[in-house]
């Protein structure tokens, strides 16, 4: 799929939901979009129904060292998409099993390099939640694999949109709050 950068920014704005452009693509294509999930607590879930409501989706994996949440999050897939998802403890035998076109990854930060790489290196398309890297040094090693790949990759920063954090931006744009040197959360 040829994809502009305004069209994929687009996309991304107008969705914000996870897969947004895989969506777009299978609705073209009258395909349904097959998609792992890697780490299914809290984030992982609800990028997983975000997919699912923008239709043309099916969960077809999970993936989760947590054994209770995987079996939770079987279920409950199970009963929103009619189908029960293939489950996995290590991401690596989740991606080695096939039957996916897109994964979202909703781990911790420090998994998400190896994850994303190993992703683009089976031609998968990736979600993944942010922050994207732990580090400089895998940021750069993720920006290049996604180079070097032709799959398209969207990074979790739909919180940039909400109007709490627009008025942040203004705040500090406008120095009336003085020069910001560090930020904590």
């Amino acid at each position: 799929m040829n994809s502009t950068r305004r069209n994929f920014l687009g996309s991304a704005a107008i969705g914000t939901i996870a897969l947004s452009s895989a969506n777009a693509l299978a609705q073209s294509n009258k395909k349904t979009i097959r998609i792992g999930v890697i780490g299914v607590g809290w984030y992982g879930m609800v990028d997983a129904k975000a997919a699912l409501k923008s239709g043309s989706v099916e969960i077809t994996a999970i993936c989760d060292i947590d054994s209770e949440h995987l079996k939770k999050s079987a279920a409950e897939l199970e009963k929103l998409q009619g189908k029960r998802p293939a489950e996995f403890k290590l991401y690596k035998e989740m991606l080695a099993a096939g039957n996916m076109d897109a994964v979202i990854i909703g781990t911790p930060p420090q998994w998400h390099a190896m994850q994303l790489i190993a992703c683009l290196k089976k031609d998968l398309d990736v979600y993944c939640e942010k922050p994207l890297a732990y580090d400089i040094r895998e940021g750069r090693a993720m920006v290049d694999a996604v180079k070097a790949s032709d799959r398209i990759v969207q990074i979790g920063f739909q919180r940039r949109q909400s109007p709490a954090y627009q008025q942040v931006k203004e705040a500090i744009a406008s120095g009336k709050i003085g020069k910001v040197i560090q930020a904590a959360r």
